[in-house]
Formats: structure tokens, C-alpha cells, sequence
């Protein structure tokens, strides 16, 4: 069955890295009627990516690994409460959950209504016994033998009393709160490093948990080329008018309380000085170390929170398990969300 399920999968991503496919089109179309920040260059890049990860020898090999530590999966269900943050950002749990040979239920979020369910109705086309449902919470929650969720500590927290109480153990759940991506600068990054960071912190709004929200740069550093990197970048994949209303309102607060700060004159995005904590979509903490042993202590009291950190080739010995500029949204098929990955994870429930 997991030979039927990786060629299907591969077949439909192949048709939808067309843009013009008809499938897409009416998904893309809904999703941007939706109540969220997506735009039409940030969903397209978004089903771009995701489509070229999906190929058979990705699958392949990544559904070795799985039913290797999902051994004994047989008819038990996973379920997934999806966050719906960043477009199609439910694939990769989706395929993981039938990879190793579980049975998947999931929810879809009212952000983004449309691309994950065409997608996987599209699947269902070429395999009408695909082992796959989408439903509501409680729909989700009756008869799981695991859970996978993703959301805000708080909606976590509320998510881990429902699993419970619906019988559900501790051992089987994999809660993701939120997380954010720290980037550690060296203060001599190329036009093409700066431009790959500029992605990191701005693609999607920074909402994704792999976004950079923090740089540490050394003493010193004029952030003012890095301001012309967010420029372009924007120039490319335009804010959301939510975007340059909120971050318009956040400038003039920081102004009224004299925090250094930087911005787009159409408030495409926002750079702030001070300590070093994550300030929203779009808007990057900007702060300096003295010794670079600053930013690598302040990274491992807060790494429980870091989803992700980035650096050039130059700093790789300082920070050896670190990604380099351009990775936050464009993660491999197989990459671990809070430094878990799914075969570790469902060898726990197996």
C-alpha cells in the first residue's frame, strides 16, 4: 500500500506545481477569499516548495525510515489538529502519518480552508481507499490512537485537557507550541546571505515557527543594509493590508516610548532594538553581542522556545547543528519540528 500511496502522492504534487491546473486555481482562489494574511505570491511560493519535496525517491526514502519505527501501525489512527498558519503547512504531517502506515484525521483551519483539503480530495481521486478524513475537533479526537497538534502555548494547553480526557495518554501526544527561528549574524553576510535572511524573517509574515524573529549581530553593525534587503524582498512578495495596519500601530508605539526602531514608509515591515524577544509578524528584534558567547548562552537558556537557528558557513563551528540563511521556509521532507522526528515519535506509539 505505501508503494500506491507514495506514487499517488508524487503524481498529484507533479500536477499541481502547474500553476495553471484547475484543481489549484479554484483552491488558491478560496483560500485568498479567506480570513488570513496569505497573498498571491506567498501562496504560490508556498505550494511551489511543498510540491517539489514530494517526489517519489523523497518519499521513498523517508517512508523507509517511518515503517521501520511505526512497525505494528496496522488499523491505529493519528490524528493532526492543524494550525493553518502558513499554506500547505499540513502536508508533511499528512504524509508522514500514511508513510508509516497509520490511518490520518485531521482538521483544517478556517485561515486556510481550501489548498489542504483539494489536495488530499484530489489524492482520493487516484486512491478512493486512501486511509484519510478530515473533520472537526471532536471528530478528530473520537477514535485517535495518537495526536499531533501545533498552535499557541495557551491553545496547546487546551488541546492536551481535551486529549485527555477523551482517553488519550500523555505518551501519545506530540503537543508543538509556539517556537520562532534566531538568526546570529558575523556582520560581513554577502548581498545573497542578506537577501536569504530577508526570506527568513518576512515570507508568510514571519508566522511560521521556523521564522526569524530574533538577530543577534555584533556590536556595532548598521542594520541599514539589511533594511534594503526587507525592501526588496517586499518589492517581490508584498505585506497584506493586515500586516501594514498592525505594524503601522506597533511603530507608533514604539515611537511614543522612544525605542529605537526602523521601518518601511508603507509599514512593508518593521526592525526594533531592544531585548531580545519576539515582537510579532513582519516586525525582527534587532540585538548586539560584545563576544558572540552572549548570543550562544542567551540561545541555550531559550532553546526549549527556538524552533531553529541560523548562520552563515563562517559561524558553522560556533553553532554546529545550526541552518543557513534561505532554510526557514524551505525545510526538507523529513526535517523535525522541536528537534522530534515523526519515526522517533511514532516508534513511542507503536
Amino acid at each position: 500500500m505505501t508503494d500506491r500511496i507514495i506514487q499517488h502522492i508524487a503524481e498529484v504534487a507533479e500536477r499541481w506545481t502547474d500553476p495553471e491546473y484547475d484543481v489549484r486555481v479554484d483552491a488558491v482562489e478560496e483560500t485568498l477569499e479567506a480570513d488570513n494574511s496569505f497573498t498571491e505570491a506567498s501562496v504560490t511560493v508556498a505550494i511551489n516548495r511543498c510540491m517539489h519535496h514530494l517526489t517519489p525517491d523523497a518519499l521513498a526514502g523517508w517512508s523507509d525510515r517511518l515503517r521501520s519505527a511505526a512497525e505494528g501501525a496496522g488499523d491505529r489512527t493519528v490524528g493532526v489538529l492543524n494550525p493553518g498558519n502558513i499554506p500547505l503547512v499540513e502536508v508533511q504531517d499528512f504524509a508522514a502519518v500514511l508513510l508509516a502506515g497509520f490511518s490520518y484525521a485531521g482538521t483544517v483551519s478556517s485561515r486556510s480552508p481550501a489548498l489542504f483539503p483539494a489536495f488530499v480530495e484530489d489524492l482520493r481521486r487516484e486512491d478512493p481507499g486512501l486511509p484519510a478524513h478530515i473533520g472537526g475537533l471532536d471528530d478528530v479526537l473520537t477514535g485517535v490512537d495518537a495526536l499531533i497538534a501545533s498552535g499557541t502555548d495557551e491553545t496547546m494547553g487546551m488541546v492536551a485537557e481535551r486529549a485527555r480526557a477523551a482517553g488519550l495518554p500523555d505518551a501519545s501526544l506530540w503537543l508543538r507550541g509556539h517556537r520562532f527561528g534566531v538568526a546570529v549574524l558575523d556582520g560581513r553576510e554577502s548581498e545573497e546571505e542578506r537577501a536569504a535572511l530577508a526570506e527568513d524573517v518576512l515570507l508568510h509574515e514571519g508566522a511560521g515557527c521556523r521564522s526569524v524573529a530574533i538577530v543577534w549581530a555584533p556590536s556595532g553593525t548598521s542594520p541599514d543594509p539589511w533594511l534594503e534587503s526587507f525592501a526588496e524582498f517586499r518589492a517581490a512578495v508584498p505585506a497584506p493590508d493586515s500586516t501594514t495596519g498592525r505594524l503601522k500601530m506597533q511603530q507608533a508605539f514604539l515611537a511614543a516610548v522612544d525605542t529605537p526602531h526602523a521601518w518601511a514608509e508603507d509599514f512593508q515591515f518593521l526592525v526594533s532594538r531592544g531585548d531580545p524577544e519576539p515582537q510579532g509578524p513582519a516586525h525582527l528584534r534587532w540585538c548586539e553581542y560584545e563576544s558572540i558567547d552572549e548570543a550562544k548562552n542567551w540561545i541555550t537558556r531559550h532553546r526549549e522556545s527556538i524552533q531553529e537557528v541560523y548562520v552563515t558557513e563562517r559561524l558553522g563551528r560556533s553553532f554546529p547543528d545550526a541552518s543557513r540563511p534561505g532554510d526557514a521556509q524551505h525545510p526538507p521532507l523529513d526535517w523535525c519540528p522541536d528537534q522530534l522526528c515523526h519515526a522517533d515519535f511514532f516508534s513511542r506509539i507503536c
